[in-house]
């Protein structure tokens, strides 16, 4: 099995915690709960979220493959599942060709087996959030993988029901861009949302 996770599920409850632990690491991440994205195709999906969150966080089976075609090249799905000692691992369900030429091919693979350790908090993060509000999030991160630093990606995470009615499902899309730097996009955000000074990364 993969290793354990250093930071708890408390710990990740809430953007704004996990904001703090971020800037505490020096992680070249956000997450921002007010989910004003800059790419039209994330807010599309945003409102499609919301349409079908009618009754709740939408199940599975309600973003049909003919919902979500105009995207698929930009969306992965992670799955959380229980691990020993009341911890989590989260394995890929699935990953969309976009999103495989920034972080390579991780379909069915467990993110703690493919992902370097020093990596692995702020992507559990990214996954806790939206489970444990049961709400959409935004994230905005460098990617650090394959020497493509220069990468900012802006992410859609949102929750999903499985076949059984749990919500262990997370469903991604991203956008990523090279034509701004992480400091200045990161800076930008930081002001809007009015958080304190970003660590260093």
């Amino acid at each position: 099995m993969g290793m354990q996770i250093s930071i708890g599920l408390s710990d990740t409850a809430s953007a704004d915690a996990a904001n703090e632990i971020a800037r505490r690491n020096g992680w070249p991440v956000l997450y921002d709960s007010t989910c004003q994205f800059s790419q039209p195709k994330l807010s599309e999906l945003l409102s499609l979220w919301y349409i079908m969150a009618d009754r709740g966080v939408p199940r599975r089976q309600d973003m049909t493959a003919r919902l979500l075609q105009p995207y698929m090249r930009m969306l992965a799905l992670y799955e959380r599942i229980p691990a020993e000692g009341g911890t989590r691992r989260y394995r890929v369900r699935l990953m969309g060709s976009a999103v495989v030429q920034v972080l390579g091919e991780l379909t069915g693979r467990f993110l703690d087996d493919a992902v370097p350790e020093k990596f692995l908090p702020r992507w559990y993060a990214i996954n806790d959030i939206p489970l444990a509000t049961g709400a959409p999030l935004r994230v905005l991160v460098r990617s650090d993988t394959f020497d493509k630093s220069h990468i900012v990606g802006e992410l859609f995470c949102a929750p999903l029901r499985a076949e059984d009615g749990d919500t262990r499902l997370v469903l991604h899309a991203a956008s990523f861009d090279g034509s701004r730097s992480w400091t200045e996009v990161a800076a930008e955000t930081r002001q809007r949302l009015g958080l304190g000074p970003a660590g260093i990364v």
